[in-house]
């Protein structure tokens, strides 16, 4: 196995199945605590973690399935389940969050009774879990980060919040067992305020996450900075051609996919085009693993030809062109055709 597949199939498993431990301790512990202490705010995040659970299940299939190479049913490999795991990450943050703002509501309003009971165990669960998402959240990032895997992102992100969330949660079953001890009159709200404002967050988080797998769903192009990555490796072979234009680009779960126009001088052979587009290939996959370049090669003819000559015969790169493939007439003039 090559090290980038290593990093692109292997890597992306390992993440999950730590997310899975992770979460499979914590969510029965937090549940057991929340419900016996009869704690809104730490049962919400008790099944919300068991929710990360199902969740990261699902990533786990889906993410062997997005390793699988191309086929004839999926040419462009199977990048989009990926992809997919992210957007279901999402949603089930989602569904946690909207329990707890509905559960905190109906105590805040008066439609449910609730007699919370916080004590030393609670407060000493949270600050447990809290530190343990730190470390695992940590490094399931740092695989995100050398994957590019959107659903190790969506893992690892969603480890991060349960930081702040469980950390928030300790604050507010300290002040509540202190209000309690004390026989102050508004006790027994702070939980459920606590509760409502962890299912706020999680909405807001859940739309982060749902967002940045949407992104790939809908084919949008590959970020501002790794499209510069892409101009530079192109710009390193400007010497051997006239111009690069009509430069798009998606990505799906950890693929990368890029179409570019390579413009060579007229009397370039096929054989010395063929070469050149293979080392650009392999010059950006260098740079950016996982990426799949499509080169459409051609001809250095008419207006092209004129501006190639105005600048002295120095390659031009074109990489962000708000429409790319809408002056296609200008690029294929035939010979004598000099219109600019």
């Amino acid at each position: 196995m090559t090290m980038d597949s290593y990093i692109r199939t292997k890597l992306p498993r390992r993440a999950v199945h730590l997310c899975i431990g992770t979460t499979l301790v914590v969510s029965i512990v937090e549940i057991s605590i929340g419900l016996s202490l009869n704690l809104l705010s730490i049962t919400a995040e008790g099944l919300h973690t068991l929710a990360d659970l199902a969740d990261s299940l699902a990533a786990l299939v889906l993410i062997t399935m997005a390793a699988r190479p191309p086929d004839s049913g999926h040419p462009f490999g199977h990048g989009k389940f990926d992809s997919l795991a992210g957007l279901i990450e999402g949603l089930c943050v989602l569904g946690s969050g909207v329990w707890a703002v509905i559960a905190a509501g109906r105590v805040l309003l008066g439609f449910t009774e609730l007699d919370p009971r916080p004590d030393a165990l609670a407060l000493v669960a949270m600050a447990a879990a809290s530190v343990m998402y730190w470390f695992v959240s940590g490094y399931v990032l740092r695989l995100a980060t050398r994957t590019g895997s959107p659903a190790v992102y969506a893992e690892g992100t969603h480890l991060r919040s349960h930081v702040y969330l469980t950390a928030g949660l300790l604050v507010g079953v300290a002040l509540s067992w202190v209000a309690t001890s004390a026989g102050w009159s508004f006790a027994r709200m702070i939980d459920p305020v606590v509760a409502l404002l962890l299912g706020v967050l999680l909405i807001g988080i859940a739309i982060g996450i749902v967002a940045r797998g949407y992104q790939q769903v809908i084919d949008s192009a590959l970020p501002p900075k790794e499209r510069e990555q892409i101009a530079g490796c192109l710009a390193e072979f400007r010497n051997e051609f006239v111009e690069v234009h009509a430069v798009r680009t998606r990505q799906a779960g950890t693929d990368r996919h890029v179409d570019i126009h390579l413009v060579l001088p007229a009397e370039t052979s096929i054989q010395a085009g063929h070469d050149l587009a293979h080392r650009i290939e392999r010059r950006v996959a260098e740079v950016l693993p996982g990426t799949r370049l499509s080169v459409h090669i051609e001809p250095a003819v008419g207006a092209l030809l004129s501006r190639y000559d105005d600048r002295g015969r120095a390659g031009l790169v074109v990489i962000d062109e708000p429409a790319p493939l809408t002056q296609e007439g200008d690029h294929h003039t035939h010979p004598g055709d000099h219109q600019v």
